[in-house]
């Protein structure tokens, strides 16, 4: 599961580097534009996978009772795991912008998501919640997940309540929804991604329908997914989604080709990387490309090599973000706190065998 989130977080990278909309592309990119066009869908495979992670790891903590000493524990420790990196991308998105005004003298297009009251929502974490925007861009999908996560004990308590016909329902209602104009605010685009987990992972413990697949299956559905993205229109959703729910079973499957695959060391480090990559990944290639048409005007920002040593630049900085802002952050805030009982869920993964995604 964590070397799976590496080639998502690129996938964003690859839609926002390459087809940067503040700079038309001239570059041919032998075909590969439609896969980039594509890559924001990185962020649904994102929501899904953190509602399957949480549910397979959280699952019996609020299963039986729900104790607000496991709900304040639960929030905090998920706090401690968005909250820092956010933080310390945004400062440096308004470094950015600070430099733009006071030193180029050039005013953003998105002035209005570095105003006081925009900064005050990103803090809290609540700016998608009001449609404000983010100083750093990609800090509209934490605003989401914050909600998840503040929604989750009490839905996991409730849903625990229901039969098995009812958590089927709720996951196909949340899958026909991921087709429709629900999903265009990101508090839905989150509550259906995150549910689809959350049902995919109890179906899951219950069928183990994961050692049902056969071992190509992960490659199989994978090759779909990229397939789909010269032949479906934009608009057509809900194949991706159902792959991606197919493709995360695939990958809880120990026999299954690509599961082994992404377990190896370059990919899990990748993975482990993922979430600082996803936040600093905007940071590193505004400051870049804007050094690049000061310093040489006369070159494409979307060319071959400027993207490269963008995605390498924003690769290095995830690592030092990694090593220096998240895993001290995170340790920080959750070290006053014992850390929540975690008992092996009765399907599939123990907790140990399994990491909270971001």
């Amino acid at each position: 599961m964590t070397g799976a989130r590496g080639p998502a977080a690129l996938a964003v990278v690859a839609y926002h580097l390459p087809m940067d909309s503040t700079t038309p592309s001239t570059t041919n990119w032998f075909g590969l534009e439609a896969l980039f066009t594509q890559g924001d869908l990185g962020v649904d495979f994102f929501f899904i996978l953190s509602g399957f992670i949480i549910h397979h790891v959280y699952r019996n903590v609020f299963a039986g009772s729900l104790r607000m000493a496991d709900v304040r524990r639960f929030v905090l420790y998920r706090f401690a795991r968005i909250w820092p990196l956010h933080i310390v991308t945004m400062l440096g998105a308004l470094t950015l912008y600070a430099a733009a005004v006071l030193l180029f003298h050039r005013m953003p297009a998105d002035a209005a998501s570095y105003s006081p009251s925009s900064v005050l929502a990103n803090i809290l974490m609540v700016q998608s919640w009001f449609d404000i925007g983010s100083p750093n861009v990609p800090a509209w999908s934490i605003s989401a997940e914050w909600a998840a996560y503040l929604v989750f004990p009490f839905a996991c308590w409730l849903l625990m309540r229901l039969p098995l016909v009812a958590w089927i329902g709720l996951g196909l209602a949340a899958w026909l929804l991921t087709g429709t104009e629900f999903i265009t605010h990101p508090l839905g685009r989150i509550a259906t991604g995150f549910l689809m987990g959350m049902v995919l992972r109890e179906c899951e413990g219950r069928f183990a329908l994961a050692h049902r697949l056969g071992r190509a299956t992960g490659l199989m559905v994978l090759g779909l997914l990229l397939a789909g993205c010269w032949v479906l229109p934009d608009t057509a959703l809900l194949p991706y989604t159902f792959g991606f729910a197919v493709l995360i079973l695939a990958l809880s499957n120990p026999a299954d080709w690509l599961a082994r695959l992404a377990a190896r060391r370059p990919f899990v480090y990748l993975g482990e990387i993922s979430f600082a990559l996803y936040m600093v990944h905007a940071v590193v290639w505004s400051a870049f490309k804007n050094l690049l048409r000061i310093a040489a005007p006369g070159i494409d920002p979307t060319s071959y090599l400027p993207v490269l040593v963008g995605t390498v630049l924003s690769l290095i900085a995830a690592s030092l973000l990694y090593h220096s802002v998240e895993i001290p952050g995170r340790n920080m805030l959750r070290r006053a706190r014992r850390p929540v009982q975690q008992p092996e869920v009765q399907h599939g993964m123990s907790a140990a065998e399994a990491r909270p995604a971001r």
